[in-house]
């Protein structure tokens, strides 16, 4: 009944302006999807499907529907005078190499169909995508080169204009959510699937977000994995008591900058965590108060910062740690914590966890734990999640415009020199920068 009940909320006159737009993937989709076609089913009189391979149109039973209709005119009334090629460019994996790196996948431009939207689905012409630590980590890990998951589809998010829709229920859902024209991000759930490719197809409810209209849409590429990462661990924060300040690890990053930003605006104090001075004041620039640097290249105890960070934690109140490097970082950041401290752990820059004193855990009552942004996402049912999602989805949105705190800094890359430039970047010390591809030539 509880399915039955969202899908009839999503199924009433909601447009793109309104707040449930931005409701992200959860488990439940299928069965709300399930739902929401039994209730339409018996109004369903006539059900027309764009197939891009096929003429004309075709009905629901995949047979051609005759109504002298050519596929140009009936791309034309239905994408308003875009016409949709057969087949599109996207990249893959075709081999993670000797599984040790990025730079030794063999990444190549690959030709295939466009994918056909289903019904509840929508086309997006993909317009850019991002590069995150989430999406390479997978690259060059997945069960040897012999492994059926290559080739492999890259790339979790992006952005781009919904060009179609599948189906009855899929011109219902589009219009309530995302009509043909809109500016959209979208988040792949599909392994068959990536978002370095030039057209996606994605669940018209629960894949596709409505960007700001004022906000360039090629501006919105990394509008999620960060943004709501970013909402997430203060959300957590707070829950787990540590509503005055947090420690967070790999701080310079993009993922940092962000939560320094937003931490701003929420009256919470971040103790920034980096490696190198550079990266101290390029916090600092952005109004970051607390930054300790764990190698100044000046003492010859490489711990000595720890004796700062643990002032820092006492001083500010701070109970929850958030690690994104692991290895040794982990164990020093739980004997840094007060009683009943929690690190979360969310992810593995330097590999496993490594030095977690035991007696930490036993006497002191200290937590190590993980942190998924799709855990928080679904945490404690659709109950909760609905009005957690209408919260995140209108900081994040808000915060995408000029001058607001998830506003990303690109570097502009091509399909064609996305390897090179990923395996630059990783190379470099070049910090707070978002690689982004781009499919709109520019």
């Amino acid at each position: 009944m509880v399915h039955r009940g969202i899908a009839l909320i999503l199924a009433m006159g909601l447009n793109k302006a309104s707040a449930f737009a931005s409701i992200p993937p959860q488990p439940t989709s299928s069965s709300c999807h399930r739902c929401l076609t039994s209730m339409l089913r018996p109004i369903v009189y006539s059900t027309d499907v764009y197939h891009p391979s096929s003429p004309g149109l075709m009905n629901m039973n995949n047979e051609p529907h005759h109504d002298g209709k050519g596929r140009k005119e009936y791309d034309t009334a239905k994408m308003a005078g875009e016409t949709i090629p057969g087949e599109m460019k996207r990249l893959v994996v075709t081999s993670p190499g000797n599984g040790t790196s990025v730079a030794d996948c063999i990444i190549k431009v690959q030709t295939v169909p466009i994918p056909s939207p289903k019904p509840g689905e929508v086309l997006i012409r993909v317009v850019a995508a991002p590069v995150n630590p989430s999406d390479y980590g997978g690259w060059y890990k997945s069960r040897g080169p012999s492994s059926s998951s290559y080739p492999m589809p890259m790339g979790i998010e992006g952005c781009g204009t919904v060009v179609s829709y599948g189906g009855f229920l899929g011109g219902i859902t589009s219009s309530l959510r995302c009509p043909v024209g809109t500016n959209v991000g979208f988040v792949i759930t599909d392994p068959a699937q990536g978002s370095y490719s030039e057209y996606v197809t994605v669940n018209a409810m629960t894949g596709a977000f409505p960007m700001p209209e004022d906000v360039p849409i090629e501006d919105c590429a990394s509008f999620f994995v960060n943004p709501y990462t970013a909402v997430g661990i203060v959300d957590t924060a707070r829950r787990a008591g540590s509503s005055k300040a947090i420690v967070h690890t790999a701080a310079a990053s993009q993922l940092g900058q962000m939560l320094n930003r937003l931490a701003m605006a929420e009256g919470m104090e971040i103790i920034n965590v980096v490696r190198r001075a550079e990266q101290r004041e390029a916090l600092e620039g952005l109004g970051a108060k607390h930054v300790i640097v764990t190698d100044d290249g000046q003492d010859d105890d490489p711990t000595a910062w720890k004796a700062e960070l643990r002032a820092k934690v006492r001083d500010l109140g701070a109970t929850c740690a958030f690690d994104a490097v692991s290895g040794d970082m982990t164990g020093h950041l739980l004997d840094c914590m007060p009683g009943r401290g929690i690190v979360y752990a969310y992810g593995v820059l330097a590999g496993k966890a490594n030095g977690i004193d035991p007696l930490d855990l036993i006497y002191r009552r200290k937590e190590l734990r993980g942190f998924l942004l799709t855990a928080w996402l679904r945490e404690g049912g659709p109950m909760r999640m609905i009005p957690r999602m209408l919260t995140a989805s209108s900081t994040v949105n808000s915060g995408l415009k000029v001058g607001g705190w998830c506003r990303s800094q690109f570097t502009d890359t091509t399909m064609e020199g996305a390897h090179a430039e990923i395996v630059k970047l990783l190379g470099s010390s070049i910090t707070g920068k978002k690689l982004r591809i781009r499919f709109d030539g520019k």
